[in-house]
Protein backbone atom coordinates (compact mmCIF):
# COMPACT_ATOMS: atom_id res chain seq x y z
CA UNK A 1 0.00 0.00 0.00
CA UNK A 2 2.55 2.12 0.84
CA UNK A 3 4.93 1.78 -1.71
CA UNK A 4 1.74 2.38 -4.12
CA UNK A 5 1.20 5.83 -2.40
CA UNK A 6 4.94 6.47 -2.93
CA UNK A 7 4.37 5.69 -6.83
CA UNK A 8 1.30 7.61 -7.14
CA UNK A 9 3.37 10.97 -5.98
CA UNK A 10 6.22 10.25 -8.19
CA UNK A 11 4.67 9.93 -11.41
CA UNK A 12 2.38 13.03 -10.71
CA UNK A 13 5.40 14.88 -9.54
CA UNK A 14 7.61 13.89 -12.08
CA UNK A 15 5.16 13.94 -14.90
CA UNK A 16 5.67 17.93 -16.34
CA UNK A 17 9.71 16.40 -16.06
CA UNK A 18 9.38 13.51 -18.19
CA UNK A 19 7.47 15.23 -21.06
CA UNK A 20 10.32 17.72 -21.46
CA UNK A 21 13.00 15.40 -21.12
CA UNK A 22 11.02 12.91 -23.30
CA UNK A 23 11.24 9.77 -21.02
CA UNK A 24 7.25 9.47 -21.46
CA UNK A 25 5.78 9.24 -24.53
CA UNK A 26 1.74 10.34 -24.64
CA UNK A 27 -0.26 9.64 -27.44
CA UNK A 28 -2.49 12.82 -28.83
CA UNK A 29 -5.93 12.38 -27.89
CA UNK A 30 -8.81 13.82 -28.40
CA UNK A 31 -10.05 15.99 -25.85
CA UNK A 32 -13.35 14.48 -25.53
CA UNK A 33 -12.05 10.75 -26.39
CA UNK A 34 -13.09 8.08 -23.74
CA UNK A 35 -9.77 6.06 -22.91
CA UNK A 36 -9.93 2.92 -24.88
CA UNK A 37 -7.30 0.06 -22.84
CA UNK A 38 -6.46 -3.39 -23.90
CA UNK A 39 -5.42 -5.57 -20.80
CA UNK A 40 -3.36 -8.82 -21.69
CA UNK A 41 -1.93 -11.42 -19.12
CA UNK A 42 -3.04 -12.78 -15.58
CA UNK A 43 -5.55 -10.51 -13.91
CA UNK A 44 -6.91 -11.56 -10.36
CA UNK A 45 -10.73 -10.21 -11.23
CA UNK A 46 -10.84 -8.82 -14.37
CA UNK A 47 -14.73 -8.45 -13.79
CA UNK A 48 -13.46 -6.61 -9.85
CA UNK A 49 -10.77 -4.00 -12.25
CA UNK A 50 -14.11 -3.41 -14.69
CA UNK A 51 -16.43 -2.20 -12.37
CA UNK A 52 -13.92 0.10 -10.78
CA UNK A 53 -12.70 1.67 -13.93
CA UNK A 54 -15.81 2.18 -15.41
CA UNK A 55 -14.58 5.75 -16.93
CA UNK A 56 -12.74 4.09 -19.36
CA UNK A 57 -13.30 1.42 -22.69
CA UNK A 58 -11.51 -1.80 -21.98
CA UNK A 59 -11.92 -3.44 -25.69
CA UNK A 60 -10.86 -6.76 -27.07
CA UNK A 61 -9.33 -5.31 -30.42
CA UNK A 62 -5.50 -3.99 -29.40
CA UNK A 63 -5.39 -2.63 -32.79
CA UNK A 64 -8.48 -0.15 -31.90
CA UNK A 65 -6.91 0.28 -28.24
CA UNK A 66 -4.96 3.80 -27.72
CA UNK A 67 -3.01 1.78 -24.65
CA UNK A 68 -2.29 -1.64 -24.69
CA UNK A 69 -1.28 -2.91 -20.74
CA UNK A 70 0.76 -5.95 -20.35
CA UNK A 71 0.66 -8.26 -17.16
CA UNK A 72 3.68 -10.26 -16.00
CA UNK A 73 4.74 -11.22 -12.87
CA UNK A 74 7.85 -13.12 -11.27
CA UNK A 75 8.11 -15.30 -8.07
CA UNK A 76 10.21 -13.25 -5.45
CA UNK A 77 12.25 -14.43 -2.49
CA UNK A 78 9.83 -14.11 0.01
CA UNK A 79 7.63 -16.87 -1.65
CA UNK A 80 4.99 -14.12 -3.01
CA UNK A 81 5.02 -12.80 -6.31
CA UNK A 82 5.90 -9.43 -8.15
CA UNK A 83 3.31 -8.07 -10.99
CA UNK A 84 4.53 -5.91 -13.56
CA UNK A 85 1.93 -3.94 -15.61
CA UNK A 86 3.95 -2.28 -18.94
CA UNK A 87 2.03 0.44 -20.33
CA UNK A 88 2.46 0.93 -24.52
CA UNK A 89 0.91 3.05 -26.76
CA UNK A 90 0.67 3.72 -30.17
CA UNK A 91 3.66 6.21 -30.38
CA UNK A 92 6.39 3.75 -28.87
CA UNK A 93 6.27 1.17 -31.28
CA UNK A 94 6.48 -1.91 -29.44
CA UNK A 95 8.83 -0.01 -26.39
CA UNK A 96 7.09 0.20 -23.13
CA UNK A 97 6.24 3.91 -22.07
CA UNK A 98 6.84 2.96 -18.59
CA UNK A 99 6.44 -0.35 -16.55
CA UNK A 100 4.80 0.00 -12.31
CA UNK A 101 4.68 -2.73 -10.66
CA UNK A 102 3.23 -4.20 -6.87
CA UNK A 103 4.29 -6.87 -4.10
CA UNK A 104 1.83 -9.93 -3.57
CA UNK A 105 2.95 -11.67 -0.22
CA UNK A 106 2.30 -15.37 0.19
CA UNK A 107 -0.44 -14.46 3.00
CA UNK A 108 -2.18 -12.14 1.29
CA UNK A 109 -6.01 -12.92 -0.30
CA UNK A 110 -7.33 -12.91 -3.84
CA UNK A 111 -9.02 -9.80 -2.62
CA UNK A 112 -6.17 -7.69 -1.48
CA UNK A 113 -3.97 -8.92 -4.75
CA UNK A 114 -7.11 -7.57 -6.92
CA UNK A 115 -7.57 -4.28 -5.11
CA UNK A 116 -3.55 -3.70 -5.66
CA UNK A 117 -3.33 -4.67 -9.36
CA UNK A 118 -6.49 -2.26 -10.24
CA UNK A 119 -4.72 0.80 -8.22
CA UNK A 120 -1.32 0.12 -9.88
CA UNK A 121 -3.39 0.00 -13.24
CA UNK A 122 -5.42 3.65 -12.30
CA UNK A 123 -2.03 5.21 -11.33
CA UNK A 124 -0.39 4.12 -14.68
CA UNK A 125 -3.69 5.33 -16.56
CA UNK A 126 -2.96 8.84 -14.97
CA UNK A 127 -0.59 9.67 -17.51
CA UNK A 128 -3.00 8.84 -20.40
CA UNK A 129 -5.82 10.75 -19.02
CA UNK A 130 -4.33 13.64 -17.80
CA UNK A 131 -4.19 14.29 -21.89
CA UNK A 132 -8.52 13.91 -22.18
CA UNK A 133 -10.83 16.29 -20.37
CA UNK A 134 -11.42 13.47 -18.20
CA UNK A 135 -8.54 14.61 -15.57
CA UNK A 136 -11.27 17.27 -14.71
CA UNK A 137 -13.35 15.02 -13.20
CA UNK A 138 -10.29 12.95 -11.02
CA UNK A 139 -9.68 14.17 -7.71
CA UNK A 140 -6.75 12.42 -5.60
CA UNK A 141 -6.54 11.73 -2.02
CA UNK A 142 -3.62 10.74 0.01
CA UNK A 143 -4.54 8.74 2.93
CA UNK A 144 -1.87 8.95 5.78
CA UNK A 145 -1.07 5.56 7.46
CA UNK A 146 1.99 7.14 9.30
CA UNK A 147 0.51 5.11 12.24
CA UNK A 148 0.20 2.05 10.73
CA UNK A 149 3.76 1.79 8.77
CA UNK A 150 7.28 2.92 10.43
CA UNK A 151 10.22 3.60 8.60
CA UNK A 152 12.70 0.64 8.88
CA UNK A 153 16.13 2.56 9.74
CA UNK A 154 19.26 0.88 8.87
CA UNK A 155 20.28 -0.27 12.19
CA UNK A 156 17.55 -2.44 12.21
CA UNK A 157 18.15 -6.10 10.91
CA UNK A 158 15.85 -8.43 9.42
CA UNK A 159 16.21 -11.87 12.20
CA UNK A 160 15.65 -14.22 9.53
CA UNK A 161 18.63 -12.39 7.54
CA UNK A 162 16.38 -12.89 4.40
CA UNK A 163 15.84 -16.42 5.16
CA UNK A 164 12.65 -18.27 4.18
CA UNK A 165 11.66 -21.44 4.98
CA UNK A 166 8.45 -23.65 3.31
CA UNK A 167 7.43 -26.90 4.51
CA UNK A 168 4.85 -29.25 2.80
CA UNK A 169 2.88 -32.14 3.34
CA UNK A 170 0.31 -34.00 0.95
CA UNK A 171 -1.47 -37.83 0.32
CA UNK A 172 -4.34 -39.07 -1.99
CA UNK A 173 -5.75 -41.81 -2.64
CA UNK A 174 -7.91 -43.27 -5.74
CA UNK A 175 -9.82 -47.10 -4.94
CA UNK A 176 -11.76 -49.18 -7.01
CA UNK A 177 -12.55 -52.76 -6.63
CA UNK A 178 -10.14 -54.39 -8.50
CA UNK A 179 -7.42 -51.24 -7.89
CA UNK A 180 -6.09 -49.15 -5.70
CA UNK A 181 -3.78 -46.30 -5.65
CA UNK A 182 -1.65 -44.36 -2.51
CA UNK A 183 0.23 -41.55 -2.32
CA UNK A 184 2.24 -39.05 0.15
CA UNK A 185 4.85 -36.69 -0.46
CA UNK A 186 6.64 -34.04 2.06
CA UNK A 187 9.09 -31.36 0.90
CA UNK A 188 11.35 -28.67 2.64
CA UNK A 189 12.03 -25.54 1.11
CA UNK A 190 14.86 -22.78 2.57
CA UNK A 191 15.62 -20.28 0.32
CA UNK A 192 17.88 -17.00 0.69
CA UNK A 193 17.40 -14.69 -1.82
CA UNK A 194 19.48 -11.14 -2.12
CA UNK A 195 20.53 -8.68 -5.13
CA UNK A 196 24.01 -10.33 -5.18
CA UNK A 197 23.25 -13.98 -3.71
CA UNK A 198 20.69 -16.37 -4.54
CA UNK A 199 20.37 -19.89 -2.47
CA UNK A 200 17.86 -22.52 -3.00
CA UNK A 201 17.46 -25.81 -0.80
CA UNK A 202 14.90 -28.31 -1.26
CA UNK A 203 14.09 -32.27 -0.15
CA UNK A 204 11.31 -33.91 -1.31
CA UNK A 205 10.22 -37.33 -0.41
CA UNK A 206 7.27 -39.31 -2.56
CA UNK A 207 5.43 -42.26 -2.22
CA UNK A 208 3.26 -44.26 -4.19
CA UNK A 209 1.74 -47.84 -3.67
CA UNK A 210 0.06 -49.31 -6.51
CA UNK A 211 -2.32 -52.23 -6.13
CA UNK A 212 -4.29 -54.20 -8.92
CA UNK A 213 -6.47 -57.74 -8.97
CA UNK A 214 -6.74 -59.82 -11.76
CA UNK A 215 -8.10 -62.34 -10.24
CA UNK A 216 -8.86 -64.04 -6.38
CA UNK A 217 -5.28 -65.66 -6.99
CA UNK A 218 -3.69 -63.00 -8.95
CA UNK A 219 -2.78 -59.47 -7.20
CA UNK A 220 0.17 -57.34 -8.53
CA UNK A 221 1.26 -54.82 -6.40
CA UNK A 222 4.30 -51.64 -6.55
CA UNK A 223 5.83 -49.46 -4.55
CA UNK A 224 7.75 -46.01 -6.13
CA UNK A 225 10.02 -44.36 -4.01
CA UNK A 226 11.67 -41.44 -4.76
CA UNK A 227 14.21 -38.73 -2.63
CA UNK A 228 15.91 -35.98 -4.40
CA UNK A 229 17.93 -33.08 -2.54
CA UNK A 230 18.74 -30.15 -4.63
CA UNK A 231 21.13 -27.65 -3.23
CA UNK A 232 21.91 -24.21 -5.55
CA UNK A 233 24.25 -21.12 -5.00
CA UNK A 234 23.89 -17.94 -7.50
CA UNK A 235 26.26 -15.70 -7.59
CA UNK A 236 25.70 -12.24 -9.05
CA UNK A 237 28.86 -11.13 -10.93
CA UNK A 238 27.97 -8.35 -13.06
CA UNK A 239 24.23 -7.32 -15.13
CA UNK A 240 24.83 -10.19 -17.32
CA UNK A 241 26.87 -13.04 -15.82
CA UNK A 242 26.15 -14.99 -12.81
CA UNK A 243 28.48 -18.31 -11.64
CA UNK A 244 26.78 -20.88 -9.53
CA UNK A 245 27.58 -24.43 -8.14
CA UNK A 246 24.59 -27.34 -7.99
CA UNK A 247 24.59 -30.13 -5.72
CA UNK A 248 22.15 -32.99 -6.18
CA UNK A 249 21.81 -36.18 -4.50
CA UNK A 250 18.65 -39.38 -3.81
CA UNK A 251 17.15 -42.13 -5.24
CA UNK A 252 14.37 -43.19 -7.23
CA UNK A 253 12.83 -46.77 -7.36
CA UNK A 254 11.31 -45.38 -10.96
CA UNK A 255 14.87 -45.14 -12.71
CA UNK A 256 16.67 -48.05 -10.84
CA UNK A 257 18.73 -46.00 -8.68
CA UNK A 258 19.49 -46.85 -5.04
CA UNK A 259 21.58 -43.75 -4.66
CA UNK A 260 23.36 -41.14 -6.72
CA UNK A 261 25.11 -37.58 -5.88
CA UNK A 262 26.37 -35.12 -8.30
CA UNK A 263 28.05 -31.47 -7.58
CA UNK A 264 28.63 -29.05 -10.73
CA UNK A 265 29.97 -25.59 -10.82
CA UNK A 266 28.17 -23.45 -13.20
CA UNK A 267 28.15 -20.02 -15.27
CA UNK A 268 25.44 -17.95 -17.20
CA UNK A 269 25.13 -15.28 -19.93
CA UNK A 270 21.96 -12.76 -20.17
CA UNK A 271 22.31 -11.18 -23.46
CA UNK A 272 19.70 -8.70 -22.07
CA UNK A 273 19.76 -6.90 -18.57
CA UNK A 274 18.52 -9.09 -15.80
CA UNK A 275 16.55 -5.88 -14.66
CA UNK A 276 14.09 -6.43 -17.94
CA UNK A 277 13.52 -10.20 -16.91
CA UNK A 278 9.80 -9.27 -16.49
CA UNK A 279 9.62 -9.14 -20.23
CA UNK A 280 12.74 -10.63 -21.65
CA UNK A 281 15.17 -13.24 -20.98
CA UNK A 282 17.88 -14.39 -23.00
CA UNK A 283 20.26 -16.69 -21.02
CA UNK A 284 23.16 -19.35 -22.03
CA UNK A 285 24.33 -21.26 -19.24
CA UNK A 286 26.99 -24.59 -19.11
CA UNK A 287 27.50 -26.80 -16.09
CA UNK A 288 30.36 -29.16 -15.37
CA UNK A 289 31.12 -31.99 -12.06
CA UNK A 290 31.31 -35.66 -11.19
CA UNK A 291 28.52 -37.72 -10.74
CA UNK A 292 28.35 -40.67 -8.86
CA UNK A 293 25.23 -43.64 -9.57
CA UNK A 294 24.65 -46.78 -7.40
CA UNK A 295 21.83 -49.04 -9.09
CA UNK A 296 19.51 -51.39 -7.58
CA UNK A 297 19.53 -53.86 -10.02
CA UNK A 298 22.52 -54.56 -12.55
CA UNK A 299 21.93 -52.76 -16.11
CA UNK A 300 22.09 -53.61 -19.30
CA UNK A 301 25.53 -52.50 -19.40
CA UNK A 302 26.17 -55.34 -16.60
CA UNK A 303 27.01 -52.52 -14.32
CA UNK A 304 26.08 -51.83 -10.91
CA UNK A 305 27.66 -48.40 -10.60
CA UNK A 306 28.86 -45.11 -12.07
CA UNK A 307 31.31 -43.08 -12.10
CA UNK A 308 31.09 -40.34 -14.49
CA UNK A 309 31.30 -36.86 -15.48
CA UNK A 310 28.15 -34.94 -16.15
CA UNK A 311 27.86 -31.70 -18.51
CA UNK A 312 24.81 -29.61 -19.29
CA UNK A 313 24.27 -26.84 -21.57
CA UNK A 314 21.02 -24.67 -21.65
CA UNK A 315 20.12 -21.96 -23.51
CA UNK A 316 16.94 -20.04 -22.85
CA UNK A 317 14.42 -17.63 -23.99
CA UNK A 318 11.38 -15.68 -22.91
CA UNK A 319 10.12 -13.01 -24.48
CA UNK A 320 6.59 -10.75 -23.76
CA UNK A 321 5.76 -8.17 -26.08
CA UNK A 322 2.70 -6.74 -27.45
CA UNK A 323 2.35 -8.85 -30.92
CA UNK A 324 2.27 -12.21 -28.66
CA UNK A 325 4.61 -14.32 -26.54
CA UNK A 326 7.63 -16.92 -27.08
CA UNK A 327 8.81 -19.26 -24.76
CA UNK A 328 12.01 -21.59 -26.08
CA UNK A 329 14.43 -24.00 -24.43
CA UNK A 330 17.00 -26.10 -25.84
CA UNK A 331 18.80 -28.40 -23.73
CA UNK A 332 21.46 -31.06 -23.79
CA UNK A 333 23.11 -33.40 -21.19
CA UNK A 334 25.80 -35.78 -21.60
CA UNK A 335 28.83 -37.34 -20.24
CA UNK A 336 32.26 -35.75 -20.85
CA UNK A 337 33.76 -39.32 -20.22
CA UNK A 338 31.25 -41.23 -23.00
CA UNK A 339 30.09 -38.38 -25.77
CA UNK A 340 27.73 -41.33 -27.35
CA UNK A 341 25.52 -40.88 -24.33
CA UNK A 342 23.60 -38.11 -24.24
CA UNK A 343 19.65 -36.40 -23.92
CA UNK A 344 19.04 -33.59 -25.80
CA UNK A 345 15.87 -31.68 -25.59
CA UNK A 346 13.60 -28.63 -26.75
CA UNK A 347 10.07 -26.79 -26.20
CA UNK A 348 8.91 -24.08 -27.85
CA UNK A 349 5.55 -22.16 -26.72
CA UNK A 350 4.86 -19.38 -29.27
CA UNK A 351 1.45 -17.29 -29.08
CA UNK A 352 1.04 -14.33 -32.35
CA UNK A 353 -1.59 -12.32 -32.68
CA UNK A 354 -2.19 -12.74 -36.50
CA UNK A 355 -5.12 -9.92 -37.33
CA UNK A 356 -8.35 -8.64 -35.46
CA UNK A 357 -9.31 -11.00 -33.17
CA UNK A 358 -7.28 -13.54 -34.34
CA UNK A 359 -4.55 -15.40 -32.76
CA UNK A 360 -2.41 -18.62 -33.27
CA UNK A 361 -0.34 -20.24 -30.49
CA UNK A 362 2.14 -23.62 -31.02
CA UNK A 363 3.35 -25.61 -28.23
CA UNK A 364 5.77 -28.65 -29.03
CA UNK A 365 8.33 -30.32 -27.41
CA UNK A 366 10.79 -33.12 -28.46
CA UNK A 367 13.51 -35.01 -26.66
CA UNK A 368 16.22 -37.43 -28.22
CA UNK A 369 17.14 -39.28 -25.19
CA UNK A 370 20.32 -41.69 -25.35
CA UNK A 371 21.81 -41.67 -21.48
CA UNK A 372 19.55 -44.15 -19.82
CA UNK A 373 22.52 -46.22 -18.15
CA UNK A 374 20.63 -47.16 -15.80
CA UNK A 375 17.74 -49.31 -17.64
CA UNK A 376 18.06 -52.74 -16.02
CA UNK A 377 19.54 -55.89 -17.62
CA UNK A 378 16.19 -57.58 -17.01
CA UNK A 379 13.50 -57.26 -19.41
CA UNK A 380 9.86 -56.03 -17.98
CA UNK A 381 7.45 -57.93 -16.27
CA UNK A 382 3.34 -57.17 -17.24
CA UNK A 383 3.43 -56.17 -13.35
CA UNK A 384 5.68 -53.53 -13.90
CA UNK A 385 4.25 -52.72 -17.32
CA UNK A 386 0.53 -52.81 -16.05
CA UNK A 387 1.78 -50.57 -12.97
CA UNK A 388 4.09 -48.31 -14.84
CA UNK A 389 7.08 -48.76 -11.93
CA UNK A 390 9.69 -49.02 -14.21
CA UNK A 391 10.67 -46.63 -17.05
CA UNK A 392 10.60 -47.77 -20.33
CA UNK A 393 13.34 -47.83 -22.80
CA UNK A 394 13.35 -45.08 -25.34
CA UNK A 395 15.27 -42.83 -27.78
CA UNK A 396 12.49 -40.22 -28.07
CA UNK A 397 10.18 -38.14 -26.57
CA UNK A 398 7.94 -35.96 -28.70
CA UNK A 399 4.35 -33.97 -27.87
CA UNK A 400 2.83 -30.79 -28.73
CA UNK A 401 -0.30 -28.34 -29.57
CA UNK A 402 -1.79 -26.36 -32.49
CA UNK A 403 -4.59 -23.76 -31.66
CA UNK A 404 -6.41 -20.69 -33.01
CA UNK A 405 -8.05 -18.36 -30.69
CA UNK A 406 -10.22 -16.29 -32.25
CA UNK A 407 -12.68 -12.87 -30.80
CA UNK A 408 -15.75 -11.15 -32.32
CA UNK A 409 -18.57 -9.23 -31.63
CA UNK A 410 -19.10 -5.77 -29.32
CA UNK A 411 -15.64 -4.19 -28.85
CA UNK A 412 -16.99 -1.76 -26.07
CA UNK A 413 -19.16 -4.11 -24.00
CA UNK A 414 -17.86 -3.26 -20.43
CA UNK A 415 -20.89 -4.10 -19.09
CA UNK A 416 -20.68 -6.91 -15.80
CA UNK A 417 -23.39 -8.92 -15.06
CA UNK A 418 -23.05 -11.87 -13.19
CA UNK A 419 -26.30 -13.40 -12.32
CA UNK A 420 -26.78 -17.02 -11.88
Amino acid sequence: MRSLIKTIFLVLVSLPFNFLSGQIKIPELKQDHTLNVYLEGEVEDFNFTRRNLSFINFVNDPKIADIHVITTDLYIASGGRKYFLAFYSGETRGKSDFTLYYIHNPGDTDDINRIRFTKTLKIGLLNYLSQTNLIDKIEITYKDEEKEYTQVTESEKDPWDFWVFRLSASGGWDLEESKTNLNYSGSIQADRITDTWLFRNRYEHENSTRRYIKSDDEVYKTINISDDIDLKSVYALSRHWSAGLFFAGGRSTYINTDFFVTGKPAIEYNFFDWKDADHKIFTVSYMVGPAYYKYRDTTFLDRLEDRIWDQDLRISLELIQPWGEVDARLSYSGYLNDLQNYNLSGELDISFRITKGLSVFFEVSAESVHDQLYLPRDEISVEELLLNSRKLPTTYEFGGDVGLRFYFGSLYNNIVNQRL
